[in-house]
């Protein structure tokens, strides 16, 4: 009897031990996967992040972000660009499809057929920039697909030449929209420092006159136009292309503090890894 109960303890003790190996075994197998999704995952968004960086750069496009009591979204550009940004892009997609792909032992295509002589950047609240390139008429276009729902903006120009005349339109009788509008050239005469009050579901317009050909100039149009609402466009039409150095805030009703705004170029990436694959707009979160 007593012997009995030895051996039965011993199979006890054998299958104990059996059962703890075979739990043991499975629970360091799925470690084991789960480490190498983790790594998998990490990676594709490491090589997002990276591409993310390389196209903000190549853009040249300053972007701030300030969520307080109300949301203002900051740009500064230069109309013309100083280089040529599409070719930098295609440059950018060249080099990514080809040596990075290889390094990082990936597939990676960055579609850029949308972009038609323009770069809109898209935020997440609906928003929309975009930098046209048409040659001799290059412009910055804010809008939304909806309404922008502006009250109120700093518009901030400092161009290169000597302007003729400065006009702006009369403020509204009543305005829903202010601009905070100063203007400076090299002829101090035509700088302005003004607050012109306006009616957002109008076309309002500023122009700025180089030369005696009325069509050297520079347009700015601000309210509703083009289908767009409560929008702000600057094209740069003077015939020497002068540079406008813009910095422009555009302020609105406050979002949840809480919530993320995330902006995009309307560039499509794919990513392609073993098993993984991504295909999604090109993120873009160098901004404050």
């Amino acid at each position: 009897m007593k012997g009995y109960v030895i051996s039965f303890s011993a199979i006890l003790l054998l299958s104990s031990m059996l059962l703890f190996s075979m739990f043991y075994l499975e629970n360091v197998n799925s470690r084991n996967y789960s480490s190498g999704e983790i790594k998998k995952y990490s990676k594709m968004e490491f090589i997002k992040d990276d591409l993310s960086f390389d196209l903000n750069k190549i853009l040249g496009t300053s972007i701030k972000v300030n969520k307080g009591n109300n949301l203002e979204i900051t740009f500064n550009e230069i109309i013309p660009s100083d280089f040529n940004k599409m070719q930098r892009i295609i440059k950018m997609k060249e080099f990514a499809e080809t040596s990075y792909s290889a390094i990082n032992n990936s597939s990676i295509k960055i579609n850029v057929d949308r972009l038609n002589q323009n770069i809109p950047l898209k935020f997440s609240n609906k928003l929309v920039y975009e930098y046209d390139f048409t040659p001799n008429k290059n412009s910055v276009f804010f809008y939304a697909l909806g309404d922008t729902n502006m009250t109120s903006m700093d518009l901030n120009l400092t161009v290169s030449g000597s302007s003729v005349s400065v006009s702006r339109p009369l403020n509204a009788l009543n305005p829903d929209l202010i601009v905070n509008f100063n203007y400076i050239d090299g002829n101090a005469l035509n700088e302005k420092h003004e607050i012109l009050l306006m009616d957002s579901t109008l076309k309002n317009k500023i122009e700025i006159i180089f030369s005696a050909d009325g069509d050297d100039k520079i347009k700015i149009n601000i309210g509703t136009f083009k289908g767009k609402n409560n929008a702000m466009l600057i094209e740069n039409e003077t015939i020497n292309q002068n540079k406008i150095n813009l910095s422009f805030k555009s302020i609105m009703p406050a979002i949840d503090f809480n919530s993320s705004l995330k902006l995009y170029a309307d560039i499509d990436l794919n990513y392609i890894q073993t098993d993984l694959n991504s295909n999604s707009l090109m993120e873009l979160k160098q901004f404050s």
